[in-house]
């Protein structure tokens, strides 16, 4: 096969996995099944953990949160073991050593949330996939998503708040370590989830980049809620009775 069909046709199927991964509404299939109910009938009609743990409970919430967080790291890993353990890079030599494609599936589960091609092309708001790229993929960026989330929540209880303000900062840190691994030639994968360099778990321009677009997507679909805030009515976060 040609080079070029042979990476973009990798290419493309990275990013439809992960669209048709991230796709998978948690929140309505739960509320479906266990509660009769679609979380988009009630609250701000959002498909999300959040508005999920307003119509069904905080625990509910929480799981709805996970959920789809591990839609982002399934897909990445899938990838990134095909990848690298497969016999793919002996028969199509990818661009990058194919690191590209495994940050671009996540990209298309960012994609696939927001736009759910089993939800007549609506979803979420990508926050929780756009936390579990990120930590799922090195536990210093874990870390730095939950020390830069939860203490703008807490201080304010306003989701949308915290995942705009948090998600500034985790891209701000995604290029801050890209310039370090760059200009020292580190590879950092000792900061990562340990699984070795080559397959795409280092900062990296690709990484960068990935998280970067994810994050506008957020911001995007973050458009009312920044003009509520603004306005100083966007709603705070309750489970309390819940």
């Amino acid at each position: 096969m040609n080079p070029i069909v042979g990476n973009i046709l990798v290419a493309v199927s990275c990013f439809l996995f992960g669209y048709l991964i991230g796709g998978i509404p948690n929140g309505v299939i739960i509320g479906r099944i266990f509660f009769g109910k679609d979380p988009r009938d009630y609250g701000s009609h959002n498909s999300g953990g959040t508005n999920s743990g307003r119509v069904f409970g905080k625990w509910i919430g929480f799981l709805v949160i996970f959920l789809d967080m591990m839609k982002a790291v399934i897909a990445f890993y899938a990838v990134w073991a095909v990848i690298r353990f497969s016999s793919l890079q002996t028969t199509t030599p990818l661009w990058d050593d194919g690191v590209f494609y495994i940050w671009l599936t996540g990209l298309g589960v960012s994609v696939g949330h927001c736009w759910s091609p089993y939800l007549n092309f609506k979803g979420g708001k990508t926050v929780a996939c756009f936390m579990g790229l990120v930590g799922g993929t090195s536990w210093l960026g874990f870390i730095v998503c939950c020390l830069s989330f939860f203490p703008f929540l807490f201080q304010k209880k306003i989701v949308s708040r915290s995942s705009l303000f948090s998600g500034a900062i985790i891209v701000a840190f995604e290029w801050v370590m890209y310039l370090i691994v760059a200009l020292s030639g580190w590879d950092g994968t000792i900061l990562m989830w340990n699984f070795g360099a080559g397959g795409g778990l280092f900062f990296g321009w690709e990484s960068a980049s990935v998280v970067t677009a994810v994050y506008l997507i957020m911001v995007l679909r973050h458009s009312q809620n920044i003009k509520r805030l603004k306005a100083g009515t966007e709603s705070k976060l309750d489970w309390s009775g819940k």
